[in-house]
């Protein structure tokens, strides 16, 4: 990727990816901010499908299924660009689609999943929203189903995984940088007052101090917490008392490692998530 020199409302969009609680893989909070960079530097290709594999919106095929993608960043909140050009997927997306599906009759539900992660804010919304379809669910994961995605995915009845496929992630992370050394460096010195009593609330306006740290630790440990919790249910429910302890360590797995792991039910193409949905489908009938 070439170097990208971001202006300052770019500047603004990659502060607000630091300094908040993320389920998602170490590597992909830069990756997707350098795309989404790139993404805005070439307004001509936008629209252009050549240079991007568009997110296809919610369909329901001939057998009553509905087809749901789940690409790219997860976010709270996301420009319809980065959206609709594959780089990013809304929780609210997920969401309004899921409940779409039921609203529309479809049989059962597939999500499509290749994504790192995302943010933990709107996670827990989304994953209750597909645990709350009420009819048949599955997952094939095609790429990636790490952090936030995987979340997502053990909420699901069924996870087929392509063989080189990588999922698991299970855990929650805050990341900031220490300017300090470089402010310093410029002749800058950060300072702040802030109301009495109120001592979290210099919280990032300045390197967090000792109080600060474990007060964001407590956070971390809590949204960890709740993410093991619901992968724990969600594949209890779907396949019985299968997971190893190794997930718990945040790892991402592949091909039989990930379905010895219990992270997934079978290891394969859609066409095995598929015929697994219609299987379940006949079953509730």
């Amino acid at each position: 990727m070439k170097n990208i020199t971001p202006n300052t409302s770019q500047l603004r969009m990659l502060a607000t990816m630091k300094g908040q609680q993320w389920a998602i893989r170490p590597d992909a909070v830069q990756e997707f901010a350098l795309s989404a960079l790139e993404l805005a530097e070439n307004a001509s290709l936008l629209d252009n499908p050549d240079f991007h594999t568009q997110r296809l919106p919610m369909g329901i095929d001939a057998d009553g299924i509905a087809h749901i993608q789940i690409r790219g960043a997860l976010l709270n909140k996301v420009g319809q660009i980065y959206e609709r050009n594959g780089l990013a997927t809304a929780y609210s997306t997920v969401i309004r689609e899921t409940e779409a599906a039921v609203a529309e009759e479809a049989k059962g539900i597939l999500y499509y999943v290749d994504s790192p992660g995302g943010t933990v804010a709107g996670v827990v919304e989304a994953g209750q929203a597909i645990l709350n379809a009420r009819i048949p669910t599955a997952a094939f994961c095609y790429g990636l189903s790490c952090s936030a995605a995987y979340w997502l995915t053990s909420g699901t009845g069924m996870i087929v995984a392509a063989p080189s496929a990588q999922v698991g992630n299970i855990g929650a992370i805050l990341s900031w940088a220490d300017c300090d050394a470089f402010w310093e460096g410029m002749g800058v010195k950060f300072k702040a007052l802030v109301s009495e009593g109120a001592d979290l609330k210099a919280t990032f306006h300045l390197e967090p101090d000792a109080t600060q740290i474990e007060f964001l630790q407590e956070g971390i440990d809590e949204a960890g917490r709740l993410f093991r919790e619901h992968v724990a249910a969600g594949r209890s429910a779907a396949a019985g008392d299968v997971l190893n302890d190794e997930v718990w360590r945040a790892g991402w797995y592949s091909g039989e490692r990930a379905e010895s792991l219990g992270l997934v039910d079978f290891i394969g193409g859609p066409h095995i998530a598929i015929q697994g949905l219609l299987g379940q489908i006949k079953k509730t009938a």
